[in-house]
């Protein structure tokens, strides 16, 4: 079973703003179908010098057409470029927007469940077109690995937004670990019913509770 703990259900208004404002930039090919925005993610899973898990430090990369609605929507002076007060301006709101979303982060409830504390930010860029986060998420405790597993992933529920490990980097890396810990990542693997599904919503239509976890990659995190 999948814990609900940290899945959306419904998103506040301003994070329907910042996550799918940028469909209005697309083209006609992309606003008929979900998903609608696209996220190249990388994670590091952080141990404290006990050798428990203490958090996540979230590596997010946006697809042109939203990093430029967001640009173009935080350029307070209008000066036509990404300020780095207006970047930091940017990382601050939308942390607090899906703050609700728990970041977009699902825990398997037949394994460990941690509980997420409130992000922090680390780093906004805007380069190459692309806007890219980095921020921390601590757990409120700590949690020991010890002879177990835990097993996560991070996608939209809804399915407006793709979010999906890059492929041409180290996707999970894990930081300061106990010895016999390691990662597995699980791809997703959806039939060909649920992506004719998908394609077929258009860019104001609900695709019910969960379809995003049937194009979740899933991470396993064990130590011997």
């Amino acid at each position: 079973m999948v814990s609900k703990v940290s899945l959306i259900s419904k998103l506040k208004p301003a994070v329907l703003f910042l996550f799918l404002g940028a469909l209005s930039a697309f083209t006609s090919q992309y606003a008929h179908a979900h998903p609608h925005e696209f996220v190249t993610m990388r994670v590091e899973v952080k141990f404290n010098d006990e050798g428990k898990l203490s958090g996540f430090q979230y590596f997010w990369q946006f697809d042109e057409f939203f990093s430029a609605y967001a640009i173009e929507g935080q350029d307070k002076n209008k000066n036509g470029k990404a300020d780095q007060e207006e970047l930091d301006a940017l990382i601050v709101e939308i942390l607090g927007n899906i703050e609700p979303a728990g970041y977009f982060t699902a825990f398997d409830g037949n394994h460990l469940t941690p509980k997420l504390g409130t992000a922090e930010p680390v780093k906004v860029s805007y380069s190459n077109r692309q806007l890219e986060l980095t921020f921390n998420v601590p757990f409120k405790n700590p949690v020991s690995l010890k002879k177990n597993t835990m097993r996560y992933a991070i996608y939209d529920s809804q399915f407006y937004i793709a979010m999906h490990h890059d492929p041409d980097d180290v996707p999970v890396f894990l930081v300061n670990p106990p010895k016999g810990c390691s990662w597995k990542l699980d791809e997703a693997a959806p039939d060909e019913d649920t992506v004719a599904y998908a394609s077929s919503l258009g860019k104001s239509d609900s695709s019910g509770f969960d379809l995003g976890a049937q194009f979740a990659e899933w991470v396993s995190i064990s130590c011997k």
